[in-house]
C-alpha cells in the first residue's frame, strides 16, 4: 500500500499584521522617494568648507551709507570677523538664523567691537541700501548686551559679480528661483581671521554661546580672550564634519596628568623638606653641646 505524504498546510498571516506590513512598505517607498527625488531647486544648495582660503579683500561692497568700500575695511589685523550671507526679503531661514545668532551674541562673553566684528552681505544684487539699513537696525536692536553693535556689525550689498566671487570663496552654494523670486540657500556662519583667512564654519541655525566663543577665540589666534580662554582652547580642535570645536581626548589626558603631578608635588613637598632637616641630638653629646 502506498502512503501519501501529508500535505503542508498553507499558513496565512494574521489579519492584524497585514496593515502593518503595508504601512512598512509604504514608509520604505516614501523614504526612498525623499532621498532620490530631491527637488531640482535645492540640489547643490550647500556649503563646501574652504578652510584656509583667504577672502578677496579687494572686493568692493556697498555699506549702509551707500558708500562703495573694499572688503579690507572690515579686517584690521587684530579682530576676527564673523561673515554671513543673507538677504532682507528671505521668507524664513535668514530671520531664524539671525534671530538665534543675536540671542547667542548677548551671551557669548566677548565684546562685539572690542573683541570681534561682524559682516553680513546680501546675496540679492537688487537689494537697496535703505532696505539693508532697515535690516541692520532690526538685528542690532536685539543686541541689548552688546553696546557697540551698531559700529561693529556691518551690513552691505554688492553687485552680482562681487556676490558670486565672495560666495565661491566661502563655498556658499545657492540658487535663485525665478518663479517665487526667492533664493534657496544654506545657513552659514564663517569665522574669519583678522587677516581674512577662513578658520571654521557653523552650519546650524542655532548657535550655542560656548561654541560661538570657541570659534571666535580660534579665529582670533591669540589676539582676543583671556589667558584662561587660550589655555582652554588648546584642548579643542575644529571638526569640519560636525561644524564645531570638540575636545581632544589626548590633550585632556595630558592636562589631567600635569594636574595630578602638581597635586602630588604640593602634597609631598613638606615631607621632603622635613627629611632634609638634621635629626635632634640626644644623650651626652647633646649635653656637651649645650654646655659649650
Amino acid at each position: 500500500m502506498r502512503t501519501s505524504k501529508p500535505k503542508l498546510a498553507k499558513r496565512k498571516l494574521p489579519r492584524s499584521l497585514v496593515p502593518l506590513g503595508l504601512t512598512f512598505l509604504w514608509a520604505t517607498a516614501a523614504f526612498a522617494q525623499l532621498n532620490n527625488d530631491i527637488p531640482a531647486e535645492v540640489k547643490g544648495v550647500t556649503v563646501e568648507q574652504n578652510l584656509g582660503a583667504k577672502l578677496p579683500l579687494d572686493l568692493m561692497v556697498v555699506d549702509t551709507r551707500g558708500a562703495e568700500v573694499p572688503l579690507a575695511n572690515y579686517f584690521d589685523g587684530r579682530r576676527p570677523v564673523i561673515v554671513t550671507l543673507n538677504y532682507s526679503d528671505c521668507p524664513v531661514l535668514c530671520s531664524v538664523q539671525l534671530n538665534a545668532l543675536s540671542r547667542s551674541l548677548n551671551e557669548v562673553g566677548l565684546s562685539l567691537g572690542d573683541d570681534f566684528q561682524m559682516l553680513s552681505v546680501s546675496i540679492d544684487p537688487k537689494e537697496a541700501t535703505q532696505r539693508i539699513r532697515e535690516t541692520k537696525d532690526l538685528y542690532v536692536g536685539q543686541l541689548t548686551e552688546q553696546p557697540q553693535a551698531a559700529e561693529a556689525w556691518h551690513f552691505a550689498t554688492a553687485s552680482q559679480s562681487s556676490i558670486k566671487k565672495l560666495a565661491n570663496t566661502l563655498g556658499f552654494k545657492y540658487r535663485y528661483d525665478r518663479q517665487t523670486k526667492q533664493y534657496y540657500h544654506p545657513a552659514m556662519l564663517a569665522f574669519v581671521s583678522p587677516q581674512g583667512k577662513i578658520t571654521s564654519y557653523s552650519l546650524r541655525v542655532d548657535f550655542p554661546p560656548e561654541d560661538l566663543k570657541r570659534s571666535l577665540l580660534a579665529a582670533g589666534d591669540g589676539t582676543i580672550g583671556s589667558p584662561v580662554d587660550q589655555f582652554v582652547m588648546w584642548c579643542f580642535s575644529y571638526d569640519p564634519d560636525r561644524g564645531r570645536y570638540t575636545a581632544e581626548a589626548w590633550k585632556l589626558m595630558r592636562v589631567g596628568g600635569l594636574v595630578t603631578i602638581g597635586i602630588l608635588a604640593a602634597a609631598l613637598t613638606p615631607y621632603w623638606l622635613g627629611r632634609r632637616q638634621p635629626a635632634p641630638i640626644d644623650g651626652p653629646e647633646a649635653k656637651q653641646s649645650e654646655a659649650e
